[in-house]
């Protein structure tokens, strides 16, 4: 394996760099004079008494300047090697739930594969791919997200080809559960809250997603127009979707009874409604 990737088990001399709070930068080591040396070279170190580590904040050239003072023995969370995967995604507007999976697939695929991500190649994503879908036996459409985001850092940010040899798994033709109006009924009289039971509401009569509802702001309820303004949902798009005279009449209700002090509620009701 690389030095300076985690590995599932480490020696006592093993300084351990991970990711923390607030754009510090966690760094565990044994009780060493030597050691204790070398840190204090680093700018902005503290000394954590409570948890019993180290912390320094973050800069671009810190893992530089950490493998430069502890060598063979540094292991680094691959967290740290996918930040140009972040920021890449960031500038081109990916949501924060795109981002989050991208990230977490992607250091999942280097804790198992013992490598930075310029050593990867193809054998190592084939490998991967068989072990999650053999060992983990994860879904067709989580399989499908795995890929993709394989395939946007290594095929194009890090510009490695043999990416696009792998082949996507056909969906699962699986017909939807429909709920009849009886049973939609009566999972709404089970709700007893009145603020759950309009979000319920929002997502049956406009078909909705949970993130679309709870991302409504007051002027996104056209109650004149019976229209819901959904902005910047699944792949960035805006559209309209109807709301129904039954699911305004219990917004209303929610505003009466919960009486918001500002112009917004959890489910972006406006006063004026």
């Amino acid at each position: 394996m690389d030095s300076g990737v985690v590995v599932k088990e480490g020696k006592t001399s093993d300084i351990k760099i991970e990711f923390g709070k607030n754009g510090k930068v966690i760094i565990r080591l044994p009780y060493d004079q030597e050691l204790i040396r070398k840190v204090r070279m680093v700018q902005g170190r503290r000394w954590n008494p409570q948890e019993k580590y180290w912390e320094v904040p973050y800069s671009e050239n810190l893992m530089k300047k950490l493998h430069g003072l502890f060598g063979k023995d540094l292991i680094v969370d691959p967290y740290f090697y996918l930040i140009p995967l972040q920021k890449e995604l960031s500038i081109r507007k990916y949501s924060p739930r795109t981002i989050k999976s991208y990230m977490r697939m992607n250091r999942d695929f280097l804790l198992f594969i013992g490598k930075k991500p310029e050593n990867i190649e193809n054998e190592d994503i084939k490998s991967y791919l068989h072990y999650v879908v053999v060992r983990k036996k994860v879904a067709t459409s989580t399989l499908n997200i795995i890929i993709n985001a394989l395939k946007f850092h290594y095929g194009r940010i890090l510009k490695k080809d043999f990416i696009y040899e792998v082949k996507r798994p056909k969906k699962d033709k699986k017909l939807p559960v429909v709920l009849s109006k009886e049973e939609v009924k009566k999972i709404l009289e089970v709700a007893a809250n009145i603020k759950h039971k309009a979000i319920l509401m929002l997502m049956y009569s406009g078909g909705l997603r949970v993130g679309e509802v709870v991302r409504l702001k007051p002027e996104d309820i056209d109650a004149n127009r019976k229209l819901i303004h959904i902005r910047a949902s699944k792949g960035r798009k805006d559209r309209y979707t109807l709301l129904s005279d039954v699911a305004l009449q219990i917004l209303r209700e929610y505003w009466k009874k919960e009486n918001p002090r500002s112009g917004y509620s959890p489910a972006g009701i406006k006063k004026s409604i």
